[in-house]
């Protein structure tokens, strides 16, 4: 049973807020003592407060009695506690407060993506998944990267990518998406085993260093496609650009076109859109929208290449599309099940 404690969220809050009533009490203390011990009036004994325990050495206001003396000493040594615990808790708030703010937007997000490591593959998937207005959520352990995340205004979560407590903590049971980008294959795995445990289904895009370590993801729950190989994308790209033809140069440029004027995105059609039933040159895709469907996905079939106009859409068909980022953009604003992808 998990019990909220609000101390776990935000230490720094009751850290400020204890430091600061205590600060207060030491003035109010000060002053009323002052103003009992030396009869002086509230001005006098507040400006009295205020150089004693802030050891400034003005002298007194007015001679102060053995009494007040004895006062004055007790509370110097008080003042200087609590000012030096104020003054840190100050700073740890200054400090802290901007990865407390994404923590906090963190706990809002919903159908989010996970980016398991900020490395050079991270930071590179990360911006583009930003540049495209999807919400993301980082979960890195060293200090730098994560102070690289804060910079960048990145939700970001500092801890171990593979810990349940983490990815708990990064929202995985509201994510869609997690993005293991990890450099090791076991930390992949686990972080795989452990997202899927906590929401079954959750779509998992790992990458994988070693070949025999592709068929421990998918028993995890990643699927084939989206189980990633550095080492294997980069040899086929040598080879496609030593061997291959201008159409697989077309083909290549296509998917990897980073032009600020086009974009892909991909719809899957459920049971409540407004497509299904229709064909694509009668449906809004064919005569509002200005994109291309570039291929169609349906389970039990082959990839289906360049559908006709003619091609029914049915419900679960999985729409592959490129087009004008803006008109695709004005799609995606129409059409909820659409979703652009990342350059």
């Amino acid at each position: 049973m998990n019990v909220f404690r609000p101390w776990q969220r935000a230490p720094w809050r009751f850290g400020f807020g204890a430091a600061a009533a205590a600060a207060a009490g030491v003035v109010v203390s000060g002053t009323l003592g002052f103003m009992w011990i030396e009869s002086w009036d509230l001005g006098d004994a507040f400006y009295m407060t205020i150089i004693t325990v802030s050891t400034v050495g003005y002298g007194e206001v007015q001679p102060l009695s053995p009494a007040g003396r004895l006062f004055a000493v007790f509370l110097i040594g008080g003042g200087v506690a609590t000012l030096g615990y104020s003054f840190g808790a100050l700073a740890q708030w200054i400090t802290e407060a901007p990865m407390q703010r994404l923590e906090r937007r963190i706990r809002h997000m919903k159908d989010h993506i996970i980016v398991c490591g900020f490395g050079r593959m991270g930071r590179r998937v990360t911006a583009g998944l930003v540049r495209h207005g999807n919400k993301v959520c980082v979960i890195e352990d060293s200090s730098e990267a994560v102070e690289e995340a804060v910079r960048q205004g990145v939700g970001v979560i500092q801890g171990d990518c593979t810990a349940e407590e983490t990815l708990e903590r990064a929202g995985v049971r509201r994510a869609s998406t997690i993005v293991a980008l990890l450099p090791n294959d076991g930390d992949n795995l686990s972080i795989t085993m452990t997202a899927n445990a906590l929401r079954p289904g959750i779509r998992v895009i790992a990458r994988s260093e070693e070949d025999r370590s592709r068929a421990n993801l998918e028993r995890a729950g990643a699927a084939a496609h989206d189980i990633i190989s550095p080492h294997l994308t980069a040899s086929r790209v040598v080879l496609r650009n030593l061997c291959g033809s201008d159409t697989h140069h077309l083909l290549h440029g296509i998917s990897e076109m980073s032009h600020p004027g086009f974009a892909s995105g991909e719809l899957v059609v459920t049971s409540r859109s407004e497509l299904a039933g229709r064909t694509i040159a009668d449906s809004a895709l064919g005569r509002e929208a200005n994109v291309l469907v570039l291929a169609i996905r349906r389970d039990g079939q082959d990839l289906l290449v360049a559908p006709r106009g003619d091609r029914r859409i049915e419900r679960g068909d999985k729409l592959m599309l490129i087009g004008d980022s803006g008109d695709l953009r004005k799609l995606g604003a129409s059409i909820e099940e659409f979703r652009m992808e990342a350059h």
